[in-house]
């Protein structure tokens, strides 16, 4: 992917003129994290803002016992630590490559520069906040009104793409995120998110296999979700088709 693709993949970007692409190209500098390196670590203070260019990132807590949390992994085209950059926060996770990855970086300062100088995009920046507001805001409201299993209907549900919602047909699910991720997005845990599974599977609505999801009967699924608004349950931008 080249830089100018890169950043015109990231929503803050995209569709803006050829000029102000160039000039956010100027003010960044290409790092390359080896697999296995960090980007970034729990508690480093965030000072740039990270685009992906190529490569698999993997974020991750770890407890006080050094049990390692998975939240989720940001691949190429997205981005990371724009939402606690310009209040000096410091990062909640951390970064570790997957494999070798690429990463476009652009100082806090430089971006606020952008920013002065290309108010479009401060503009889009609001505008993406508000959306994932919203959207979290969504998800609060699900794991208080909808049960375990309804949220993973949901999900699934989001994680088809281009196909048919209200069809009886069979979809088949490649590079869904891991149960880990799945557990982290929907607000619960691995080990209830697996007993649900199971159950949906006994239901003979899905058959999961590692890495994959059938699903048998889109329909019944739907009915399962009670109602559809059309935001979306992810809260951060998580690219699927990885390796």
């Amino acid at each position: 992917m080249k830089d100018c693709e890169a950043l015109a993949s990231v929503p803050y970007f995209r569709g803006l003129r050829e000029e102000i692409v160039c000039s956010i190209l100027e003010y960044s500098k290409v790092k390359v994290i080896p697999k296995g390196g960090y980007l970034f670590r729990q508690g480093d203070v965030c000072k740039y803002l990270y685009i992906i260019k190529e490569g698999l990132i993997e974020i991750f807590q770890l407890g006080e016992d050094g049990k390692k949390l998975i939240l989720h992994h940001a691949g190429k085209g997205a981005f990371l630590g724009d939402t606690i950059l310009f209040n000096d926060g410091t990062h909640e996770a951390h970064a570790c490559a997957k494999e070798d990855s690429e990463i476009l970086m652009v100082r806090k300062k430089n971006l606020e520069t952008l920013i002065y100088d290309f108010p479009e995009i401060g503009v889009r920046m609001l505008m993406d906040f508000g959306k994932r507001i919203k959207s979290l805001k969504s998800l609060v409201a699900e794991v208080a009104l909808t049960d375990v299993r309804g949220r993973i209907a949901k999900l699934i549900l989001e994680l088809i793409k281009n196909g048919d919602l209200d069809g009886e047909s069979t979809v088949v699910l490649d590079n869904i995120p891991t149960q880990d991720e799945m557990a982290y997005r929907i607000g619960t845990v691995r080990e209830v998110l697996c007993r649900e599974l199971h159950s949906l599977e006994k239901d003979n609505l899905i058959k999961v296999k590692r890495g994959k999801i059938t699903v048998n009967n889109v329909k019944k699924l739907r009915e399962m979700v009670p109602s559809e608004d059309g935001d979306n349950l992810f809260p951060i931008t998580l690219p699927m088709n990885r390796p």
